[in-house]
C-alpha cells in the first residue's frame, strides 16, 4: 500500500498547435495510442489553433470521446473553429489569461462562409458534443450560427467567441490557469510525471508527406510522369 501511494501519476501531454488536417489527425491518434500503451492516468492537450479541416476535426473528436481516461485541454491562446469543437469534446477546459474559444463557422478555401448544409452539420456536432459534457448546447450552436439569439449572451449577427472570463461565467471553462502544472495542482495531483508526446523520426517523415501541399505536388508529379510516358 505504501508502495502504491508513492507511484507518480502519469500525465501525457500532447500539442494541438497547428492547423487541423490529416497530419494532426494522425498525431492525435498516435498520441492516444501511446497514452494507452504507457497507461497514462490523464491526458492534457496543450492547444493553440485557429482550426482547420472539419472532417479531420470530427475524427479527432471521436478519438477523444472514445478514450477511457480523462482528457483535459489547456487553451494556451486560441481554440477557434475546429479547435473549439475539439476543446468541447474534452472532459475539462482550462484557459490561459487572454485566451479565446469559439468562432466555429465553417468556411471554404477563400474564407467565405460555406453553404448552410455544412453549417448545419457543424451546428449538430457542436450541440451533441456540448451535451455529452453537460455544457449548454445553445452556446455551442451560437459559436457556429450568427442567427442564433441567446438572451444576455448573444445577439443576432455575430458568432460567439468567449474570453477566458466569459467562458468561465458560462461554464465553458473550469478555471483560468497559467500552466499545465497549475491544472494538476488545482486537481490535487502533486506526485506526477509528465510525458510530452512527440513524433519519432519515421513518423515525422510520414507527417511531412501527409502535408496537403506536399501530397498535391506528388500527385501532380505522378500525373506529369504518366503524361510524358504516354
Amino acid at each position: 500500500e505504501l508502495f502504491a501511494q508513492n507511484v507518480p501519476t502519469k500525465v501525457m501531454v500532447m500539442d494541438i498547435k497547428n492547423e487541423i488536417d490529416p497530419r494532426m489527425l494522425r498525431y492525435v491518434k498516435l498520441s492516444l495510442e501511446h497514452a494507452e500503451q504507457t497507461k497514462a492516468d490523464y491526458v492534457i492537450i496543450d492547444m493553440d489553433t485557429y482550426g482547420g479541416v472539419l472532417t479531420d476535426a470530427k475524427e479527432i473528436v471521436d478519438l477523444i470521446m472514445d478514450f477511457k481516461k480523462p482528457i483535459w485541454v489547456f487553451v494556451n491562446s486560441d481554440a477557434a473553429s475546429a479547435g473549439a469543437l475539439i476543446s468541447i469534446a474534452c472532459d475539462s477546459i482550462y484557459m490561459s489569461p487572454g485566451a479565446s474559444i469559439g468562432a466555429a463557422t465553417v468556411v471554404e478555401g477563400d474564407g467565405k462562409a460555406a453553404p448552410d448544409k455544412y453549417q448545419s452539420y457543424m451546428r449538430s456536432i457542436m450541440r451533441s458534443t456540448a451535451e455529452e459534457h453537460h455544457r449548454d448546447p445553445r452556446i455551442a450552436e451560437g459559436m457556429v450560427d450568427e442567427r442564433v439569439v441567446i438572451d444576455s449572451i448573444k445577439q443576432a449577427g455575430k458568432v460567439i467567441t468567449f474570453t477566458t472570463n466569459e467562458a468561465i461565467q458560462y461554464h465553458y471553462c473550469e478555471a483560468k490557469v497559467n500552466s499545465i502544472e497549475e491544472i494538476l495542482k488545482r486537481n490535487k495531483i502533486e506526485n506526477y510525471e509528465i510525458d510530452h508526446f512527440t513524433l519519432g523520426a519515421t513518423e515525422s517523415i510520414i507527417e511531412f508527406f501527409l502535408n496537403p501541399f506536399i501530397s498535391g505536388l506528388l500527385i501532380l508529379c505522378i500525373i506529369g510522369g504518366i503524361y510524358f510516358e504516354l
